[in-house]
């Protein structure tokens, strides 16, 4: 095995407890600055969200109907003062529930030095992946990442530059999870066949399935659905998710029926046990497209 593609959100952290506990706090700031219910808040967030096909929008509050109504003269740099106590709070929560996986980072390393190539796959925004890699300490372990095309309009912020890092790699939407020709093609862009290319990821119907039919050894990280009803609840209060998109799921798990990884893990570290020391050759990228 030469080459590691892994899911990020609930492989190598758990993004829905994260996510779900740092939103909840800044809805309830915003209710309170806004003098507005919090259930009016959720349903602005997702309408913001179902906008930009995108649950994490980048400063998504400073798009809000009753942001506007409350400060209809500001600037987005202004906004960014006004709402700095909700922001505030999804920071700080972050902080707090933004952890990885125990044995994330140590695996990692180890199947680094054994000359395994590493790259993330996320239908996440390349941006937004990229800062959670880094504030988690693990960007230096990834070679690049795969995430979906998404227009991004300015950062409210004058003079924000984007710091860069790991490498972005864009893919067109309709090779979206879990298509298998995603996947082959990333194996083509890293120069490894399928065969020597490991995939792991939390989902049976979008990882395991897409790796199997793309002939790639799949490594089902089936801790990745640990967090809690509650939790679930708040993340798809807020998803961008259409009708058609739950009936497309709908769709893919009957078509996934019966699948089954080639291999089950319990925890992250157990990828040491499955991914055999890489050849010793140097690896050279073909880079598809980078934003």
């Amino acid at each position: 095995m030469r080459l590691l593609v892994t899911d990020l959100d609930n492989t190598l952290y758990d993004w829905v407890t994260a996510f779900a506990r740092s939103i909840r706090p800044m809805v309830t700031e915003l209710a309170a600055l806004l003098r507005i219910d919090e259930d009016t808040v959720y349903a602005e967030l997702k309408s913001v969200h179902r906008r930009h096909h995108n649950s994490e929008h980048p400063f998504a509050v400073l798009e809000l109907d009753s942001v506007a109504r409350a400060f209809p003269a500001a600037t987005p740099v202004e906004l960014l003062t006004l709402l700095e106590r909700p922001l505030a709070a999804f920071n700080a929560a972050r902080a707090t529930w933004l952890r990885l996986y125990e044995g994330v980072s140590d695996t990692l390393g180890a199947l680094r030095a054994r000359g395994v190539v590493i790259v993330g796959h996320t239908e996440a925004i390349g941006p937004t992946a990229r800062q959670r890699l880094r504030l988690l300490g693990i960007e230096h372990h990834f070679a690049g990442v795969y995430c979906l095309a998404n227009a991004l309009g300015p950062h409210p912020s004058p003079g924000w530059q984007d710091k860069g890092g790991v490498p972005l790699h864009v893919v067109p939407r309709e090779e979206r999870k879990p298509n298998p020709a995603l996947l082959r093609d990333i194996c083509a862009s890293e120069l490894a066949r399928p065969e020597e290319a490991v995939y792991v990821g939390d989902s049976l119907t979008r990882d395991i399935w897409m790796a199997r039919r793309a002939g790639v050894c799949a490594v089902w990280a089936r801790y990745g659905r640990g967090y809690t009803d509650e939790d679930w609840a708040t993340v798809v209060r807020v998803s961008h998710w259409t009708p058609e998109d739950v009936r497309r799921e709908a769709r893919l798990r009957v078509s996934a029926t019966g699948v089954s990884p080639d291999h089950a893990i319990a925890g992250f570290g157990e990828l040491l046990g499955i991914v055999p020391t890489a050849a010793a050759r140097p690896v050279r990228r073909r880079v598809r497209k980078v934003g």
